[in-house]
């Protein structure tokens, strides 16, 4: 569900492994970021989407709840187009930054 790599300084990139996040999963997602955050000393974090090919609005929840405390130093990167609009429509893409890579995303701290 989760992949973590940590950067060093606190940064650290999440891949979410699974292509659909569905209300049944937000549950344990979230507590694996939260507890990552936690235990690793997470400042930084980038969320690789690039798996997913579904999201839920509860799913869209984590990311907002992870953002607020990362005190918005969460990026999302890498979202498939569904997920992409998803994003748009929801109006996250206006709290969150959104990159088209991981390495972009990485490069926006």
């Amino acid at each position: 569900m989760l992949e973590l790599k940590e950067l060093g300084e606190g940064m650290c990139v999440a891949k979410i492994t699974t292509s659909e996040v569905l209300t049944l999963d937000v549950p344990e997602l979230k507590e694996k970021l939260q507890q990552a955050i936690v235990n690793k000393g997470i400042k930084k974090l980038v969320l690789d989407l690039s798996d997913v090919k579904i999201i839920t609005s509860s799913g869209i929840g984590i990311f907002l709840n992870i953002n607020q405390s990362l005190k918005s130093m969460l990026r999302l990167a890498a979202p498939q187009q569904e997920v992409e609009k998803v994003l748009e429509l929801t109006k996250v893409s206006s709290v969150i930054k959104v990159f088209s890579t991981v390495d972009a995303a990485l490069k926006s701290f």
